[in-house]
């Protein structure tokens, strides 16, 4: 018998919400959470949220895949969905969460995953996604987390003190609650159920409050939490919690995560920092900046043998995960080798795009299929810079672009390796943690996905306001043939069988400006002694097109540079005897 995917267009089930952000905010919380249940087994719910939605169902159902045969039916209100999945609704019970403690909303999700309870906003008025729930299926409350956290005292069923906050209260009880029973290698940091607005809730945009992805965190079991990694200053939206409370509940939550494996195995934080939102300067929320906060999470991260999934603001929202994990991937891919093996000509400069930023799976899941339609793609060598273990959360993907993009188009690791840290914070002495190094089991995760897709390049070790070491550099060495670096040596280092270089510069991001893009190019290069012959340029979601224009006319605007745009692995191996033979600097 067939089986069958029920689908619903999320804007059209939505619809009957008009303008009110908090039903549209609960309606998709409690559609999102039935599907990351239901879907544990096989894909049973499908979202239509964008049009990269409609693409990966595409080809998941084609001939030869997964899901190849499924009979596809709509579910087109709200009302339909609960008369639909009213039994199975009834049957898991609600975890009752409040806006008043809004990472009530967090917590009910954790327990989601592990007790199967749904998390709904309580609120009693007759038109709540609450009294119509209750109403429809006769689904009762079996957690019930409205007014137990106060900040005072002890943590309920505890005999833990209270932490001063209401909202670290919470996350305390569920670490005694569940921290012990969720997935021990993955961690999801998504924005707490307070909204944008400290006087009442307000969600203007669902994807950019990680609602679409919570359908992933639920399948998998995963601990969910939502604290600011700065111990300097209070959060914005619990300002009169004691100094460094939330920081505090973030080292809890790592040191706990850490020693489910005994720190011997990388867990993935699939999420980001809500700087768009709160704990940042943005808005006048905090005062240190979006980027000055991404790198300090990172930085606390990685010193507990952690990587990031970072699905950061702007294409954060990602549907379907509990989807698209159960795609099957093969067990090893070819990587493109480019048909011809240059000679160093040292009249030319050699450029190499690191293609990013694809350290989200949010954001390569909806940009694979836009770029796989430009016109110019495979017209020029491109490394594009997928993160590798994005491909637990999205593996046709990974599975689509080896088998249909071109012979012209290489990919390698992004961000640090397979997943975005710090490496040098994997090495001893680990501020925040105090851990023994973890360099060892990072290297293995990063062979690990390095030998399924054929990966020899990092196209970027990002290590913060850490110098890239040699110890870290002669590591990588023993499995990559080059590197790109934000912190490590000036001028180009050969280590071991490796090269090694600082990029010249971020060369612009989407909706580029040309003439702008190549005049900072330029003044970048000349930055640099002229007896460099390499120069890595990174993009932030530039398309094919758009690559080519660039080249174009950065050779243009200086024809004597020569400059030639090359695949990565003539690029690292003429790197490599260029510097050997002190023809480059």
């Amino acid at each position: 018998m067939k089986k069958t995917l029920y689908t619903l267009n999320v804007e059209k089930v939505l619809a009957e919400c008009e303008g009110n952000t908090v039903l549209r905010y609960d309606m998709l919380k409690l559609i999102v959470a039935v599907q990351g249940l239901k879907n544990r087994d096989f894909p049973e719910i499908y979202l239509f949220w964008q049009p990269s939605d409609d693409f990966w169902l595409d080809y998941m159902t084609k001939e030869g895949n997964f899901m190849h045969g499924m009979e596809q039916k709509e579910i087109g209100t709200f009302d339909e969905f609960l008369s639909h999945y009213g039994d199975f609704i009834r049957a898991c019970g609600l975890a009752a969460w409040e806006w008043a403690v809004p990472a009530t909303m967090n917590v009910a999700t954790t327990a989601c995953g592990v007790d199967g309870y749904l998390p709904v906003r309580y609120d009693t008025a007759e038109n709540s996604i609450f009294s119509r729930v209750t109403a429809a299926t006769g689904a009762e409350i079996k957690l019930n987390l409205v007014g137990k956290f106060t900040g005072k005292g002890t943590v309920p069923d505890t005999d833990r003190p209270s932490t001063g906050s209401a909202k670290c209260d919470a996350y305390v009880w569920a670490l005694e609650k569940y921290m012990g029973k969720t997935n021990p290698t993955l961690l999801v940091y998504t924005a707490d159920g307070g909204g944008s607005r400290r006087e009442e809730p307000y969600y203007p945009d669902l994807g950019n409050a990680f609602v679409p992805n919570h359908d992933y965190a639920i399948t998998k079991g995963a601990f969910v939490f939502d604290v600011t990694c700065w111990d300097d200053e209070t959060p914005w939206d619990d300002p009169d919690q004691p100094l460094g409370a939330d920081f505090a509940i973030m080292q809890e939550v790592f040191m706990r995560q850490y020693k489910k494996t005994d720190g011997q195995e990388m867990t993935t934080v699939c999420g980001f920092i809500p700087w768009h939102i709160k704990y940042t300067d943005s808005g006048n929320k905090g005062k240190h900046g979006g980027v000055e906060s991404e790198w300090r999470f990172t930085e606390v991260l990685s010193c507990y043998n952690f990587v990031k999934d970072a699905d950061a603001a702007g294409y954060c929202g990602l549907a379907n995960a509990s989807v698209f994990t159960q795609f099957p991937l093969d067990e090893k891919y070819h990587n493109p080798r480019p048909a011809e093996k240059m000679e160093f000509d040292p009249s030319k400069t050699y450029v190499l795009f690191y293609v990013g930023d694809y350290d989200a799976g949010a954001w390569t899941a909806k940009h694979i299929p836009r770029w796989y339609k430009d016109p110019a793609l495979g017209k020029n060598p491109l490394m594009w810079c997928f993160n590798p273990n994005l491909s637990d959360r999205i593996p046709m993907a990974f599975d689509f672009i080896y088998k249909n993009y071109t012979k012209n188009d290489y990919f390698e690791a992004g961000d640090s390796g397979a997943g975005y840290n710090n490496p040098r914070l994997l090495y001893e002495p680990r501020p925040f943690s105090g851990l023994p190094d973890g360099h060892e089991v990072n290297d293995r995760h990063n062979k690990k996905y390095f030998d399924r897709f054929d990966i020899e390049v990092i196209g970027f070790i990002i290590d913060g306001h850490q110098p890239t070491t040699k110890q870290e550099m002669e590591d990588f060495s023993k499995y990559i043939i080059g590197a790109s670096m934000n912190n490590g040596p000036v001028e180009t280092t050969v280590v071991g069988n490796a090269v090694y270089m600082r990029e010249t510069c971020d060369a612009g991001a989407e909706h580029i400006n040309v003439d702008r893009c190549v005049d900072l190019m330029l003044r970048y290069v000349d930055h640099f002694p002229k007896e460099k012959k390499f120069h890595i340029f990174r993009t932030i979601l530039v398309s094919p097109t758009d690559h080519d224009r660039l080249m174009e006319a950065l050779k243009a605007a200086r024809p004597e540079a020569n400059f030639e745009l090359i695949d990565p692995y003539n690029f690292f191996r003429m790197a490599k005897e260029a510097k050997e033979k002190g023809l480059t600097w």
